[in-house]
């Protein structure tokens, strides 16, 4: 049977036309009837425990998947799932510390108020509603690592081992000391297991950070050290005298560290003495092993001729030990004319040599110190020149007297 594709409906059959009247009624009600659900749905919902909830929605969203699996509205399910928490946003962990996290801000260009008399400033970009400027950063207050107390008691170390004289006073410490109490006491210092000196030399001894710690502590040092000559106590005029003898020794230090900062083939020439003096530790020991023996020798009353082969052998290491402590003084002098050379003219050999050797396991740790050394020349001749400005100061009429 086939189909006639010329058949036309006759225009005389009614066709059914829609009630437009009975088709409002029912999506009402369909509707009305959806919301009643919904909203009977979410009271009965919000009133369950978080326990209950959290079952419901997993039954919810297991049932969900095992309908649409194989589809391509698989994993659909997950939309029951909540959504999860937004990333944490850090702020300063510790508000004010050089050791926190960085502090993240808003920098705005500052804002010219010399036209039209200040008015119609439109707000900067990152203000706050209102034109109000956006909030700033906490200023920078301590260090976690490097404390306040750090300073504090380095001003009352100073003093303390500070000699007044009739005219110049004494400061009496050396790089060596200085090295003892902060490298191993470590007043004011982090001292934690994990890092200790080591993990503070790591953060603590590049440029960025000195000028940094310094920027942050010179001001309280100066005032630390003239309240602790006060509470001493010293008079003005030796008051002077100590920040005259402080600045003094910084210049000093200064200079040894540009001196040894410009030798260019230090860990070379500090390789060879280290080589020269374990020669002269083990020629010291070789000779002090004959010389037990030839006092054993005798104390039994060998016979003469062992004792004088003893005596021979004990005489060769003798001759070796004595070019061994010549070498090694060679060798030391030629560094300390090398290090002069640049700078550190002023300071004794023994401690040219120490600071020599403390720089050099710097630099082995980390080539890049050599700029870590530099600045710490840097800011000790800054310092050199604040407290000698302190010092020279004109004193008021009534401490002179």
């Amino acid at each position: 049977m086939k189909l006639n594709a010329q058949k036309t409906i006759p225009e005389n059959i009614d066709l059914p036309k829609p009630r437009p009247e009975k088709s409002g009624a029912k999506k009402a009600i369909l509707l009305a009837s959806l919301a009643v659900l919904i909203v009977g749905g979410a009271i009965f919902w919000l009133t369950r425990d978080e326990s209950t909830r959290a079952q419901w929605q997993g039954k919810a969203t297991d049932a969900v998947d095992s309908l649409v699996k194989n589809t391509p509205l698989a994993d659909a399910g997950n939309l029951l799932s909540p959504a999860p928490p937004p990333p944490p946003s850090f702020g300063a962990s510790s508000p004010g510390s050089l050791a926190g996290r960085d502090v993240q801000g808003t920098v705005s260009a500052p804002v010219d108020t010399s036209r039209a008399g200040g008015q119609g400033i439109a707000p900067v970009a990152g203000a706050a509603p209102g034109g109000q400027p956006p909030p700033e950063t906490p200023q920078i207050t301590a260090d976690n690592a490097v404390r306040p107390d750090f300073v504090e008691d380095l001003a009352a170390y100073l003093v303390a081992n500070y000699k007044p004289g009739q005219r110049d006073g004494a400061l009496t410490i050396s790089v060596q000391s200085v090295n003892q109490r902060y490298g191993v006491k470590m007043p004011g210092l982090m001292d934690s297991p994990q890092s200790g000196r080591a993990g503070l030399l790591r953060y603590v001894f590049n440029p960025s950070m000195i000028q940094g710690l310094y920027t942050l502590y010179v001001d309280r040092f100066i005032e630390a050290l003239g309240r602790q000559a006060a509470a001493k106590p010293l008079t003005p005029a030796q008051t002077q005298q100590l920040h005259m003898a402080v600045a003094g020794r910084c210049v000093v230090l200064a200079g040894a560290l540009e001196g040894i900062a410009a030798v260019s083939d230090l860990k070379k020439r500090l390789g060879e003495l280290q080589q020269i003096s374990q020669s002269v530790v083990d020629i010291n020991s070789q000779m002090m092993t004959a010389v037990f023996e030839l006092d054993q020798l005798r104390e039994d009353k060998a016979a003469q001729s062992r004792i004088d082969a003893s005596q021979t052998r004990l005489n060769g290491i003798s001759g070796r030990y004595r070019q061994a402590l010549e070498n090694r003084s060679a060798a030391q002098r030629a560094l300390i004319a090398a290090i002069r050379k640049g700078g550190g003219q002023s300071l004794d050999e023994d401690s040219l040599l120490f600071l020599a050797h403390w720089v050099d396991r710097r630099l082995r740790q980390e080539p890049q110190s050599i700029a870590s050394v530099q600045a710490s020349a840097g800011i000790l001749r800054d310092l050199a020149r604040r407290c000698a400005q302190t010092g020279t100061q004109p004193q008021p009429a009534s401490a002179q007297r």
